[in-house]
């Protein structure tokens, strides 16, 4: 039994001892992946269970990583993961985990039960709760796994009760009593078990007990929920008084084991079609198919039945489908009230006075009497649903709703609302924007239903459908537009179809994304209203900090977090996991549009130069730990903030002031190196080249050179990179030693792409002088200066002075804990160590490349060390892992965009003696199965690969 979830997550060796799987998210992706075994998981579905919607770190390229190294963890336990467009399925062989041989004892026990054999029955509850051993999924925080959990939970509790039955069966009170105790402590407030439980006693001869067991449950529900016991406990309560003969079972009756809640089969008519909708609710076929809202349905229908859960609100942003839903979960739980469904709506009401009259007249409370007091004595006895719509404005009532279900056990209330009622015993069910999946089958089924011919899903309608957000109203009424305009277009004229008048049976309040977002924004206190058009500055999503400088001069600083917190309570704001960087807010897409018509001229300049000035400081602060301690977390966090510092520097250009394109072009001076290291050249090089077209101060424009002719050269455009020469010239005529440094180390690089190396060699030198004069002896350029006359001097034919050269840059490195520098120095470093003939020490600099390139996500880098090391394994005769690698090579190559690093000197006739070697050693059709092996590696796979 290689898996194990009913309890901490285990994955079992071949000798039956746990292995290790690895990091707690590697934990987090293996189950999210185990809660649907069997069943394909899209690669944005795992990414939105294990990371949530946005979050550090939450990237394809990490969840390949994690799947590849799962891979290899799982290889020897039985256990697979499979690639399956569009995700990964995890696929197990039979009875492979604790969950699976739970449920075949539990069925079993029920079939042993139905027979008649009860011992059997008992002997197999015995071990399917044996193979519990605490909180399912335990230690895993996420949402998906919570659910699962509660479920789970369950079936352990029906099972638990089960075997309490069959123990009372066999005569054998005082097993069930143990049983049923330890279950009501867990859970207190059930009353289905603590009616077992009172059973039980009674019939254990101990009738004082099972009486005082109702008189606690009694004071437990009045105090923490306000309620009595409900009918079935009263029921019970008096057969004990009574000490009626039914109470004792009777051979083979109870429940079954393994459902949780006794809950009707729905009503089928005889072609099997579902029945029409309850009477008090409205037929939703011209609505079309729900989509993407199975699972919250059976869980909203779960809750339903509970006795825990007589108040059940249904919160989101305006056009998430809170009312469609609703009324799916309404027609889905109809069978399990017998007293029917009703449906209150609040939309047009403006006086909370008026909301429990409303209720009143639904119900058929006579005209005339008391609302209140007549729905409190008509409901007490009925097991009965209502659908009450678009609670938001109707605050003062609230209480009474609450007073509604607590005296009344048998109501269930299911509410929507933007925001939450916040009254005792309220369950909140937040309804999400649909998956992306889901979100692209919606817009395509309801654009085929204004134009048959429309083509379907493809790469524009997916990114539309991003944009969008996933909110259901959203995606209708862009589709509605595809009878005339194609994805394309409306993609291009997104502004335009939100503001768009969509359906006329909506009511106004939903007939653009606009209006509907307006009817939050209208509930805001004038505090929120003037917050929240400020917030649709920040880009993709903003931190505490973030926030609390843009909202300086509105929000008090300790005010900040609760302002948020309330616009996140209402629906217009959503917060995202926190993690070491602080708690992460951002605005979907539709509601930032809408936020951004709020606001007012003069307060979006305030907004925008106190966003730049954030950033700013934000670049300032971060930008030393790239080449020092923390570059790891620094790359994660300007990930995180990327969107936001990009949009600082395009307004500090746009705004028209001098000193604003000053401040931008420091930012993209302190953030180049990212921009390097991730790829970004042409965005880069559009912003920095920018800048140069203003006037701004002498080290500005030399820095500014500095940054477009690192991007130029990365993109393999050495005319472009010439500017490094304009640079330097005016570092030299104004003093500026670092900014000229930085230039001349850049002529250096050109000359020694044009093999130029005399010309390379004294611009080396220089920079080295100069570093050296601007007291940065050992810091970033000194080393680099190093390493690239290391990399001439290996081209002069100078193994010996290069490796003395190289080494002095590596001990700068590490001294200041650089990795970039220190991974530069080591692909020279490997040149000279293959050089030599040393192919160990070339292997453990490469092994020490690779993880450097690994640990700070340089796919660029990454791409030079693996295509060094496969020359390494051909002149180690080890040619079945050159094609593997040369694939590998390529993928990384394919999908960076650039190589980057010009500076790297490869020896081309190595690495196309090595490929030759391997075609003619494997043979051109087995080369062909090794390239396309590694070409079809993520990149953790790679890595990897490349270690072992």
């Amino acid at each position: 039994m290689p898996l194990r979830v009913l309890g901490p997550l285990e994955v079992m060796g071949a000798d039956g001892t746990p292995i290790d799987v690895g990091s707690p998210r590697h934990v987090e992706v293996l189950a999210a992946l185990a809660v649907d075994a069997g069943k394909v998981v899209s690669t944005e579905g795992l990414l939105t269970r294990v990371w949530g919607e946005r979050s550090r770190g939450g990237t394809l390229a990490n969840l390949q990583a994690i799947i590849s190294r799962l891979r290899a963890r799982l290889r020897t336990t039985g256990l697979e993961i499979a690639t399956v467009l569009p995700g990964y399925r995890l696929e197990l062989p039979p009875l492979a985990t604790d969950l699976e041989r739970f449920q075949v004892a539990t069925a079993a026990a029920r079939r042993a039960r139905e027979d008649g054999d009860l011992p059997a029955a008992r002997e197999l509850l015995v071990e399917a709760l044996g193979w519990w051993r605490g909180e399912a999924f335990a230690g895993i925080s996420q949402a998906f796994a919570r659910a699962e959990a509660l479920r789970l939970d369950g079936l352990r509790q029906a099972a638990e009760e089960a075997a309490a039955e069959v123990d009372l069966e066999l005569g054998d009170a005082a097993s069930a009593i143990d049983r049923l105790q330890a279950l009501a402590a867990a859970h207190p407030l059930r009353e289905t078990v603590r009616g077992s439980l009172m059973r039980a006693l009674y019939l254990g001869g101990r009738q004082a007990d099972a009486l005082a067991e109702y008189a606690a449950l009694r004071d437990t529900l009045v105090e923490e929920l306000g309620v009595d016991p409900g009918p079935d406990v009263q029921r019970l309560h008096q057969q004990i008084l009574e000490q009626d003969p039914g109470l004792r079972p009777a051979p083979s009756s109870g429940p079954p084991a393994v459902v949780p809640r006794s809950r009707p089969a729905p009503v089928r008519n005889e072609a099997g079609a579902r029945p029409r909708p309850p009477a008090g609710l409205p037929a939703t076929d011209l609505l079309g198919e729900l989509i993407g809202r199975d699972e919250a349905i059976e869980h909203l229908v779960d809750l339903l039945c509970s006795p825990d859960s007589r108040l059940v609100t249904l919160t989101g942003v305006g056009g998430a489908g809170k009312t469609r839903l609703a009324h799916a979960v309404a027609e889905a739980a109809a069978p399990y009230f017998p007293d029917g469904v009703a449906l209150v709506p609040l939309a047009r009401l403006t006086d909370p006075s008026a909301v429990i009259p409303t209720f009143a007249r639904v119900l058929g409370v006579p005209e005339g009497a008391d609302p209140l007091g007549a729905l409190l004595e008509l409901l007490r006895e009925r097991r009965q649903l209502v659908l009450v719509d678009n609670a938001e404005h109707m605050v003062d009532a609230w209480p009474d709703l609450a007073t509604l279900a607590s005296f009344s056990p048998g109501l269930r209330l299911l509410v929507t609302s933007r925001i939450p009622l916040r009254v005792r015993g309220e369950v909140l069910f937040p309804v999400t924007p649909l998956d992306p999946e889901s979100s692209v089958e919606l817009f395509t089924l309801r654009a085929r239903a204004v134009r048959h011919d429309f083509a379907g899903a493809d790469d524009t309608t997916a990114a539309l459908c991003r944009r969008l957000a996933g909110i259901p109203l959203a995606i209708e009424l862009a589709a509605a537009r595809v009878r005339m305009l194609r994805p394309q277009d409306i993609l291009a004229r997104l502004d335009e179809v939100m503001a768009a008048e969509g359906f006329r049976d909506l009511p106004p309040r939903q007939r653009t994304m606009r209006s509907a977002i307006g009817w939050s924004f209208d509930l805001l206190s004038p505090l929120e209203q003037r917050v929240f058009p400020r917030l649709s500055v920040f880009v993709g999503g903003f931190g505490l900090d973030a926030a609390s400088a843009v909202l300086a001069d509105v929000v008090e600083p300790a005010q900040v977090l609760a302002v948020l917190e309330s616009l996140v309570e209402q629906s217009l704001l959503v917060a995202e996991p926190t993690d070491e960087h602080g708690p992460w807010f951002r605005l979907l897409e539709p509601v930032g549009q809408y936020a951004a018509t709020r606001l007012e001229p003069d307060e979006a300049r305030t907004a925008r130069d106190a966003h730049l000035a954030h950033y700013v400081a934000l670049a300032v602060a971060v930008e030393p730990a790239f080449r020092g301690p923390g570059t790891v977390s620094t790359l994660a966090l300007v990930e995180r903030e990327h969107a936001n510092l990009v949009a600082a520097l395009e307004w500090s250009l746009a705004s028209g002031e001098p000193g604003h394109v000053e401040q931008g072009g420091w930012l993209g001076w302190n953030l180049w190196l990212f921009w390097w290291l991730r790829g970004n050249l042409r965005q880069g090089r559009r912003l920095m080249e920018a800048v140069l077209e203003h006037d701004v101060s002498d080290p500005v424009r030399v820095r500014a050179a500095a940054v477009v002719g690192a991007m130029a050269f990365a993109q393999g455009d050495l005319a472009g990179a010439r500017i490094w020469s304009e640079g330097a010239a005016l570092g030299r005529r104004t003093g500026d030693l670092d900014g000229e440094a930085h230039c001349v180390a850049g002529e250096a690089l050109v000359a020694l792409a044009e093999e130029r190396l005399d010309e390379a060699a004294a611009a080396c030198d220089a920079a080295i002088r100069l570093t050296e004069a601007a007291d940065l002896r050992g810091q970033w350029m000194w080393t680099l200066s190093h390493v690239w006359l290391g990399t001439i001097e290996l081209l002069r034919g100078r193994p010996e002075q290069a490796a003395a050269l190289v080494d002095t840059a590596i001990a700068a490195g590490r001294a200041r804990e650089d990795r970039l520098a220190v991974y530069i120095a080591l692909f020279t470093a490997v040149q000279i160590s293959v050089a030599a003939g040393d192919l160990a020490r070339a292997r453990t600099q490469l092994e020490e490349g690779i993880l450097l390139s690994r640990d700070t996500g340089d796919h660029a880098n990454l791409a030079y060390f693996l295509e060094a090391l496969a020359t390494v394994e051909a002149l180690d005769g080890r040619l079945e892992r050159v094609g593997v690698l040369s694939g590998a090579v390529e993928a990384l190559r394919s999908g960076v965009g650039a190589n980057v690093y010009g500076y790297y000197r490869p020896d081309e006739a190595m690495i196309a003696a090595a490929v030759k070697a391997a075609r003619e050693g494997r043979g051109e059709e087995q080369y062909a199965a090794d390239e396309a092996q590694g070409h079809a590696l993520d990149v953790e796979a790679m890595i990897g690969y490349a270690l072992t």
